[in-house]
């Protein structure tokens, strides 16, 4: 397994096809508690190759990409809040089983610590088990509400913090 910080607009292309898997999967799951794809599509999901670039080349930001054999297995970032705490932002790996997930959440966590963050937060919703076990082994904890989530998503969605 290969982690390497990208920049380049090929890369966030790649990246992008990636998330957008994600989110078919996301909108189905997110259906099942009565959550409409176009909300739960534009709230997270509503990025392009080149937003993508734009916020994650920012001073404070970085974005990190994980490959299996040469192929794309997932991807992670973090990015500045208004408030001054690294916002995580992370897209579950279809490579289960090879340490990306934790690789990711590793590389996110060094690259905020060297970008001098002493506070990290996360959302994420409640079926996303996999993603929570790896937030608690991490040391996130339960927050109160970071942001305004749209209704239909507030009774799954779940903020998590912890300092670094």
């Amino acid at each position: 397994m290969e982690i390497q910080a990208i920049s380049s607009l090929s890369d966030f292309e790649e990246t992008q096809a990636l998330i957008d898997a994600m989110g078919k999967w996301d909108a189905e799951e997110s259906s099942k508690f009565g959550v409409p794809d176009v909300v739960l599509l534009e709230y997270i999901y509503g990025h392009t190759a080149e937003t993508l670039m734009e916020k994650f080349r920012q001073r404070g930001a970085g974005f990190f990409l994980a490959r299996v054999d040469k192929h794309v297995a997932g991807c992670a970032g973090y990015s500045k809040s208004d408030d001054g705490v690294a916002e995580l932002q992370n897209v579950r790996p279809e490579a289960r089983g090879k340490g990306v997930a934790k690789g990711l959440m590793t590389a996110c966590l060094n690259g905020m610590r060297d970008d001098g963050y002493g506070n990290v937060r996360l959302e994420t919703v409640t079926f996303m088990s996999d993603a929570i076990a790896l937030y608690d082994a991490f040391g996130f904890k339960r927050s109160g509400h970071f942001r305004a989530v749209p209704q239909s998503l507030q009774p799954i969605t779940i903020f998590m913090e912890r300092k670094l």
